[in-house]
């Protein structure tokens, strides 16, 4: 792994965005703190490994490849294998994503019981 010298990152905006990250165990949701179209800082529970590459979902973005360039216990710093279009990685994940549980769950169900 090579350094990075500071000022030659892009500069990185303070985000809330939820990404699914595709791991050996599944898929997991995990919040995005920070954002470039060159790489971001994710929040992790020790599933992630330097060096390593994943691939996530964000925003509207599907099938993005990242590496894994340094962990802490609870943070990931990943960079991009491509840059982003950071107005697609900042808009809602709402295609593709499937309600399991709730009211929400049969609101397309035409059977459904009401009341």
């Amino acid at each position: 792994m090579t350094d990075i010298d500071p000022s030659q990152r892009e500069p990185r905006s303070s985000v809330i965005i939820r990404a699914g990250l595709e791991l050996p165990g599944g898929t997991v949701e995990r919040r995005v703190r920070n954002l470039s179209r060159l790489g971001a800082c994710v929040d992790q529970e020790g599933e992630l490994v330097t060096g390593t590459t994943i691939t996530l979902a964000l925003g509207s973005i599907r099938d993005l490849k990242a590496e894994v360039m340094w962990t802490k216990p609870q943070l990931a710093g990943l960079r991009f294998h491509q840059p982003v279009n950071l107005d697609d990685a900042r808009k809602p994940r709402r295609a593709g994503t499937v309600t399991k549980a709730g009211w929400m769950a049969n609101m397309d169900n035409a059977y459904r019981r009401v009341g």
